[in-house]
């Protein structure tokens, strides 16, 4: 029979190398929990229900601490607008080559069309954008 150290150890090595098929899903905190029981069963010989109320518990303090170090790391971004490019339109100021009409326009922006939604201008008007609506509208305003 396989002692619980070998169960905790070989249980927290195949969590880690799942980590490898599974980016992102904690695994990798979880395994270094079950390790870590591992190691505690070895040095104290914990019972089998200690050892999982030991691990649940470290598990749970892992996978926290986990979120804590790579949640401030993936915060920290030299394009903060990569997947969010209309956001960073709002509260910039344009000239429209196209009027306004009916509530609806277009404006090109770098290399992109933008609708538009606000009150009825004429070309050459200056505009701010004030809001995103829909995922694919800028709401604007006159300048």
């Amino acid at each position: 029979m396989i002692s619980g150290f070998w169960l905790w150890l070989i249980a927290g090595m195949l969590l880690i190398a799942g980590e490898a098929f599974a980016p992102g899903v904690f695994l990798l905190w979880i395994g270094i929990a079950a390790i870590a029981t591992g190691l505690l069963t070895a040095a104290v010989d914990l019972t089998f229900a200690w050892s999982l109320l030991f691990f649940a518990f470290s598990a749970g303090a892992s996978v926290l601490i986990g979120r804590r170090v790579y949640g401030a790391a993936s915060l920290q971004t030299d394009e903060p607008f990569l997947n969010r490019r209309a956001d960073a339109l709002v509260g910039r100021t344009f000239t429209l080559n196209q009027p306004i009409a009916g509530g609806e326009g277009v404006i090109s922006v770098n290399d992109t069309q933008w609708r538009l939604r606000g009150p009825d201008m004429p070309a050459g008007a200056r505009i701010r954008v004030v809001a995103i609506e829909e995922a694919t509208f800028l709401r604007v305003e006159q300048a």
